[in-house]
């Protein structure tokens, strides 16, 4: 049986996460077909909040059920503290081994009742001792010292982990490690990796999260070379897993439901780079 994510990541042993989409119903084919997507090459399965959708904790809890690793998506944004509360006690009697507290990019109202993230990793802590806690980080955002300011609290609240946005390149990540490295040692920082494979994607990636892509990426997937593409996406991951700040990454796929084929290329992608063994 392979290390579970959490100790592969304490022992810097470059874990592997796969991100997922839960079905808009509690559909276990759905939900194991997405999950398994990587096969073994995926020690936890990251399971987002989705308005409409199955809930994370509800499908972090299937997925335990069925032998595999969740990652449940705390949620602040809406929620009062009544209702953190008992989803914490639901994770804690299903024994949920991982969380990331974010604050969710849905549309709710948040009021004086709505738990800050550095509370809810504080709860999170006290309710799930054996857990690891993350924590997001948006590489990207214009300033610099505003996002350490919003994500340092959190560390030192005892999340022991970082994820970031997707990584096209290591130059907007590394000046937050740096900090990071100095401030919160123990921190580990997990990189987010998404396989481009058509420019359409890459624009609309690029809208999503605000930035420019690397142009010599934007290249290669203007000229539909789906070859080079999967090429550019291994080398991403090869650079991830040399980074001495770099400790796991968490796969993210632009399509919700994938086929078996990307799926099986993203191993390919792994075992190339060195992430993970045929």
């Amino acid at each position: 049986m392979s290390m579970p994510f959490a100790a592969r990541l304490k022992n810097r042993d470059f874990p592997v996460a796969l991100e997922i989409t839960p079905p808009q119903k509690a559909l276990t084919k759905v939900l194991l077909r997405r999950a398994t997507l990587l096969g073994g090459a995926a020690q936890a399965v990251n399971v987002i909040q989705r308005p409409g959708r199955q809930s994370s904790l509800d499908a972090s809890l299937d997925l335990r059920a069925a032998g595999i690793e969740p990652a449940w998506h705390l949620v602040t944004r809406g929620s009062s503290r009544a209702e953190l509360h008992a989803d914490l006690q639901r994770a804690r009697e299903g024994g949920i081994p991982q969380v990331l507290c974010i604050l969710g990019d849905h549309a709710a109202e948040s009021g004086p009742d709505t738990p800050t993230i550095r509370e809810a990793v504080t709860l999170a802590r006290e309710y799930l001792p054996g857990a690891i806690v993350g924590a997001t980080l948006n590489q990207y955002g214009r300033d610099q010292a505003a996002a350490l300011r919003n994500l340092l609290p959190k560390l030192h609240a005892g999340a022991s982990y970082i994820q970031t946005q997707p990584v096209f390149g290591l130059q907007a990540l590394e000046p937050y490690a740096r900090v990071v490295e100095r401030d919160a040692p123990d921190t580990r920082i997990v990189a987010m990796a998404m396989p481009l494979l058509t420019l359409d994607a890459a624009e609309r990636i690029e809208a999503r999260i605000g930035i420019g892509l690397p142009a010599e990426l934007k290249h290669i997937l203007a000229a539909g070379d789906q070859e080079a593409a999967w090429g550019a996406f291994t080398a991403t991951l090869r650079e991830l897993a040399k980074c001495p700040f770099i400790d796991g990454v968490a796969i993210m796929t632009f399509e919700m439901d994938p086929p078996l084929e990307v799926g099986q290329r993203i191993v390919q992608s792994l075992v190339a780079a060195g992430v993970s063994k045929d």
